[in-house]
C-alpha cells in the first residue's frame, strides 16, 4: 500500500494520535496471532531470497543470492512462541539458545557465539556477552516474537558498520511497522494478536498476546505496542526409536535415583569412558555413556509423567515507533524507535529421574538444578535521513541500548560452595552514533552504481557483580579469621569502537550484480580493577643456593649466625632481582590488579558477483569475504573456579579471522506448468575457515616458571587461540513451487564433516622461564624461546568446538483454496544425528581407566573418536489458517504431531523441546 499524505489533511488526526498514546499505557493482556497466506503473499521470488516490506524500509542489502530469511507470512504461519521454531527452518541457520530462553543466539553456517555472527534489532547491533558453559549461546539478542515482522539473514561476510567485528553472516530482526497494523487507506486503527494452547495438548501454552495502536497524518506516524506472554512448564515428547536412543543418546548428564535416593551411576554403559583431558581438569575428559534399556524405559515414563520443571517462562515487552516527515522535496524524516522487554526464565537445566515401585515406574525428580535468570533489554534509536541529490543521501542515527542479566544458582556437589547461592550479574549498555551516505552515479560502459559509506562511534560499558565459588570460599575463610585472596570472576570494562565501511554495488536490475566492500574497525578496551594470577618473573638470572652463600661468608670469617643472616639477605636480593614485583610475597606468582588496556585494528572485505544467464533462469553466484573479531573482556579475564573447573586469565588473546567462501547456482522459472505458477530451486556451497578461533584449553601464565609438570596454573584452563584452522563447510539446497491452489517449499543443509581439534600455544604471551637447580641449590632461570611449543586436544568445551554439524532440513506443503483465504498444510522437520569429535591424547591417560571403561576400541596413538549426543529426529507439524475477512484471521497450529522426543545435549544437561502442542491464534485489525 502507498500512503498519500497530501490526501490525509484533516484536523482531528493529531488529537487521535495523542489519545492512542494515552490508551497504550492502560492496555490489558490480549490475545493474538496467526494469519493465512494469499497467492501474492506466498509467491516465492527465489529459493534463497525472501522480500521484506514495511512502511519505511531501510536501504536494501546488496542484491546477491546470499540473502535469506523469514517474512511476515512465514512468522504468522508458524506462530512461533520461540524463534527457534522459525530459524531452524531457514537453510544454513540454527538457534543455539535453550528453548525456554527468550534471548537468542543465531548460528549461520556453523559460525556462532561471542559476536561471530552480527545480530541486529532494527539495524542496531546487539552482541552482549556473558559467560556460559556453552559458548555458542553467548552474544545473545532479545527479540519479542509477538512484535516480529521479519528476519533478514545475510550469509558470508558483508561489509557495513553494523557487521564489522563479526566473522561470518548477519541477522537483522525487524519489528512491525505502520502498514502491518493499519487497515488499507485508514489513518487510525489498531491490531490485536493472540495465541493460547487448548485441549489436553495445550502443553503449558497460556493465553499470550500483543496489542498495537497506530495513527498517522500528513507529517506523523505513531505506533505503540505492548505484549505479554506466559508459558508454564511443558511436557517433552515421549516417542522415539528405541534402538537409536540406546546407541545415540548421551546419557552422561542424566541422573537416575530410586525411591531410596540411591544414585545410579551413568558410567555403566559407556561407548567411551574414563578418558582424561590434557589439563586433567573437570569435564575436559570424555565420558560418552549410553542408556540401558531399563533407564530408557524410565526416561520414557518420566516424559509421560508430566511437565519438566524449569522450562517455564514469563515475558512482557513494549515498543514505540514515532516518525516525522518534513514533507519537502528532499524526503527528510526523523524516525524514533524504542523497545523494552523483561523476562524471567531458567537455563542450563540438569534433569533427574526418580524410579519407584521397584523400578516399575518413573517420573521427573522434582525441580532440576538450573540457573535462574532475569533479563531486561532496552533499545532506543533516533534516525534522520534525507535524499538531496544522486550523490548526497545522508542518514544519522544515535542510539542507546542495554541488556541487564541476573543469573543465580546453587553450588554443585564437589565445588567450593556446595548448595550455596551464587550469582553472576552482567549489565551491558552502549551508546553510539552512525553516519551514512548513499551515492548513485553512472559511468560509461559499466553503467549505474551505488556507493554506500558509513562511520560509527560506539561506547560500551560492562558492569559485573558476581559471587563465585571462590568468593564463597573466601567468606568461609574470613569467618575463621583467615585472609584468602581470590581472583575476580569477571571484570568491568569500557570499550570504544570506531568503524568505517565502504560498499560499492551495481544499481540496476541488470543480469550482472556486483557488490564489493572494505571496512576497518578500531577497538579500544579498558579493563578496570581485574584480579587474576600471573607469573612474577621479569628476567633470567642465577640465584646462588643458600648453603653456598653461608659457606662463602663463613670462609670470609663470619660467624655462622652472621653468615646465615648475610646469606639470607643476598638470597632475597637475588630473588627479588628477577621478579617483576619484588614486594609481592606470593612466590614466583603475583596478583595483577591494575587496569589493563587493549587495542585492536580489525579489517573486513568482501566481493560478491552473480549473473543471470539471459533466457535460462539460471543465476550462478560467488562471494569471497574476510572478517576479524576482537576478543571480549570476558574471554580474556574470566578467572577463578566455576562448576569444579579452575579458570585462568589470558590477556594475550589475538583476534579471530575468517575467510568465507560462498558458491551457488539458482534457477527461477515462472509459468513452468501453467501461466500462474512459479518455480525456483538453488544449491549453494559454503566454507568458513577461522584462524585463531578462541576456545578453552590449558595454558602457561605469562612470566611464569615452567617445570616438568607445567606452570603454576596446574589444571586450570583459559581462553586460548586455536593454532589449527576451524573449518565449517557444507551444501545448502532450496526448492519452492507455487500456484494458486497449493505451494511447496523445502530446504536442506548438508554440512561436510571436518573434525576440529584445539591446538594452542603453551605460552600464549611468549613470556615464560625455565629453571634448573644444581645439587648445591643454585637456581638458574632462563627465558624460554617462542611460545613453548603447542598442545593438541579437545578442550573443556569439546562438545561445541568439536561439534559435527548435523544435517538439517524441512519441507512445507499446503493447499490454498478459496483464492488463498484458507490454508491447510504440514511441515516436516528433520535433524540428523548430533555428534562431536573428540581428540584422544594417549599420553594424557594416567592409567588403564580409559581402556577398562570404553566399550569401543581406542586409538593406539593420538587420534579421533566420535561421541554420540542425540539420535536423528523427524517431526511433523500441521497448520490451518483462515482469513475470515481482510481484518480477521484465525489459525490453529499443531506442533510435533507424533510427540517425538527432541532436544540437544548441553555440556551439563539437556535442552528438551516441547512434545505435542496445540495452539489457537487470531489476528484482528480495527
Amino acid at each position: 500500500m502507498i500512503w498519500d499524505r497530501n490526501a490525509a489533511r484533516y484536523t482531528g488526526t493529531l488529537s487521535k494520535i495523542t489519545l492512542l498514546i494515552l490508551m497504550s499505557f492502560s492496555s490489558a493482556q490480549t490475545l493474538a496471532q496467526q494469519t493465512t497466506t494469499t497467492e501474492a503473499d506466498a509467491k516465492p521470488t527465489s529459493a534463497d531470497t525472501l522480500t521484506v516490506t514495511g512502511s519505511k524500509p531501510a536501504a536494501p542489502p546488496p542484491k546477491t543470492m546470499l540473502n535469506a530469511g523469514a517474512n511476515k507470512k512465514d512468522l504468522e504461519r508458524r506462530n512461533a512462541s520461540h524463534l527457534s521454531d522459525v530459524v531452524d527452518q531457514i537453510s544454513g541457520t540454527s538457534m543455539n539458545s535453550l528453548y525456554a530462553r527468550p534471548d537468542v543466539s543465531i548460528g549461520i553456517q556453523g559460525v556462532a557465539g561471542y559476536g561471530r555472527v552480527s545480530q541486529q534489532l532494527e539495524g542496531i547491533s546487539q552482541n552482549f556477552t556473558a559467560f556460559t558453559r556453552d559458548i555458542g549461546q553467548t552474544g545473545s539478542i532479545y527479540v519479542e516474537p509477538l512484535f516480529l515482522q521479519s528476519i533478514d539473514v545475510m550469509r558470508g561476510v558483508n561489509t557495513s558498520t553494523g557487521t564489522l567485528g563479526s566473522l561470518g553472516g548477519s541477522v537483522n530482526f525487524r519489528y512491525l511497522d505502520m502498514d502491518d497494523v493499519l487497515r488499507p487507506g485508514k489513518s487510525l486503527g489498531g491490531m490485536v494478536r493472540g495465541s493460547t494452547g487448548f485441549s489436553e495438548y495445550a502443553n503449558g501454552q497460556k493465553p499470550s498476546g500483543a496489542a498495537f495502536l497506530a495513527g498517522r497524518d500528513e507529517s506523523w506516524d505513531v505506533l505503540l505496542g505492548v505484549s505479554r506472554s506466559k508459558n508454564d512448564a511443558y511436557s517433552v515428547g515421549s516417542n522415539f526409536n528405541q534402538g537409536e536412543m540406546l546407541n545415540g543418546f548421551h546419557a552422561t548428564n542424566l541422573q537416575f535415583y530410586d525411591d531410596q535416593n540411591t544414585y545410579y551411576n551413568s558410567a555403566e554403559n559407556c561407548r567411551y569412558g574414563g578418558i582424561t583431558g590434557v589439563s586433567g581438569g573437570f569435564q575436559d575428559g570424555l565420558n560418552n555413556c549410553m542408556l540401558t534399556p531399563q533407564r530408557l524405559q524410565w526416561l520414557k515414563q518420566a516424559a509421560k509423567s508430566g511437565a519438566l520443571k524449569g522450562t517455564e517462562r514469563t515475558a512482557d515487552s513494549q515498543m514505540l515507533r514515532l516518525r516525522h516527515y518534513f514533507n519537502d522535496e528532499f524526503n527528510q524524516s526523523l524516525d524514533l524507535f524504542a523497545s523494552a522487554s523483561h523476562s524471567r526464565f531458567e537455563s542450563d537445566q540438569k534433569p533427574q529421574i526418580k524410579a519407584s515401585n521397584n523400578g516399575t515406574e518413573a517420573e521427573w525428580f522434582g525441580a532440576p538444578w538450573s540457573v535462574k535468570n532475569e533479563l531486561d533489554s532496552r533499545v532506543i534509536s533516533l534516525k534522520y535521513q534525507g535524499e538531496f541529490s544522486d550523490l548526497i543521501n545522508p542518514s544519522i542515527q544515535i542510539y542507546h541500548e542495554q541488556q541487564r542479566r541476573k543469573q543465580g544458582w546453587l553450588g554443585i556437589s564437589g565445588s567450593y560452595a556446595y548448595n550455596q547461592p551464587l550469582h553472576y550479574d552482567v549489565d551491558n549498555q552502549s551508546n553510539g552514533i552512525k553516519l551514512a551516505n548513499s551515492s548513485h552515479f553512472s559511468l560509461p560502459v559499466v553503467g549505474n552504481w551505488r556507493l554506500d559509506a558509513g562511520a560509527e562511534l560506539r561506547r560500551e560499558k560492562k558492569t559485573v557483580d558476581s559471587l563465585s565459588e571462590e568468593d564463597a570460599l573466601q567468606k568461609q575463610y574470613a569467618q575463621w579469621g583467615l585472609t584468602y585472596v581470590v581472583p575476580k570472576w569477571d571484570t568491568d570494562s569500557r570499550t570504544i569502537t570506531q568503524s568505517l565501511a565502504l560498499n560499492l554495488s551495481t544499481d540496476d536490475d541488470g543480469p550482472l550484480q556486483i557488490s564489493a566492500g572494505v571496512g576497518f574497525q578500531h577497538v579500544a578496551m579498558d579493563v578496570y580493577s581485574p584480579r587474576y594470577l600471573s607469573g612474577n618473573i621479569g628476567k633470567g638470572g642465577t640465584i646462588t643456593g643458600f648453603q653456598p652463600l653461608i659457606d662463602k661468608y663463613i670462609s670470609a670469617g663470619d660467624s655462622y649466625a652472621d653468615a646465615t643472616e648475610k646469606a639470607l639477605e643476598e638470597l632475597t636480593a637475588a630473588t627479588d632481582a628477577v621478579k617483576i614485583d619484588p614486594s609481592n610475597s606470593n612466590g614466583y606468582t603475583r596478583w595483577v590488579t591494575d587496569n589493563q588496556k587493549h587495542h585492536y585494528n580489525l579489517k573486513s572485505g568482501n566481493l560478491a558477483v552473480q549473473y543471470t544467464l539471459p533466457g535460462t533462469g539460471l543465476t550462478p553466484y560467488a562471494s569471497l569475504g574476510y572478517g576479524e573479531r576482537a576478543p571480549s573482556s570476558g574471554e580474556m579475564y574470566i578467572s577463578g573456579a566455576w562448576m569444579r573447573q579452575a579458570f585462568v586469565a589470558n590477556p594475550d588473546l589475538k583476534p579471530e579471522k575468517n575467510l568465507s567462501l560462498q558458491l551457488g547456482l539458482n534457477y527461477h522459472r515462472p509459468a513452468l506448468f501453467t501461466e500462474s505458477d512459479d518455480f525456483s530451486a538453488g544449491v549453494g556451497f559454503y566454507r568458513n575457515r577461522i584462524k585463531d578461533y578462541i576456545g578453552y584449553g590449558p595454558l602457561w601464565m605469562s612470566n611464569d616458571i615452567i617445570g616438568e609438570n607445567g606452570g603454576s596454573a596446574g589444571q586450570s584452563v583459559g581462553s586460548v587461540n586455536n593454532l589449527s584452522a576451524v573449518i565449517r563447510q557444507g551444501f545448502e539446497f532450496n526448492l519452492a513451487y507455487q500456484q494458486p491452489l497449493f505451494y511447496i517449499r523445502s530446504n536442506l543443509t548438508v554440512p561436510l564433516r571436518h573434525d576440529n581439534k584445539m591446538c594452542s600455544a603453551n605460552s600464549p604471551s611468549g613470556n615464560y622461564y625455565t629453571q634448573s637447580i644444581a645439587d648445591d641449590g643454585t637456581t638458574t632461570i632462563t627465558r624460554g624461546s617462542g611460545n613453548g611449543g603447542q598442545s593438541c586436544y579437545s578442550g573443556w568445551n569439546w562438545m561445541e568446538t568439536s561439534q559435527i554439524e548435523p544435517i538439517r532440513g524441512s519441507l512445507t506443503a499446503a493447499i490454498t483454496p478459496y483464492h488463498g483465504q484458507l490454508e491447510l498444510g504440514a511441515t516436516l522437520i528433520y535433524r540428523g544425528k548430533q555428534r562431536a569429535a573428540y581428540w584422544y591424547v594417549k599420553d594424557a591417560q594416567p592409567g588403564s581407566a580409559a581402556e577398562e571403561n570404553s566399550q569401543q576400541s581406542l586409538p593406539d596413538h593420538d587420534g579421533w573418536i566420535t561421541a554420540n549426543l542425540w539420535p536423528k529426529t523427524f517431526k511433523v507439524d500441521l497448520f490451518a489458517n483462515y482469513k475470515v475477512t481482510d481484518d480477521l484471521k484465525l489459525g490453529v497450529y499443531l506442533a510435533n504431531l507424533t510427540n517425538q522426543m527432541d532436544g540437544t545435549t548441553t555440556s551439563m544437561g539437556y535442552n528438551f523441546y516441547p512434545g505435542r502442542t496445540l495452539t489457537a491464534n487470531l489476528e484482528y485489525r480495527f
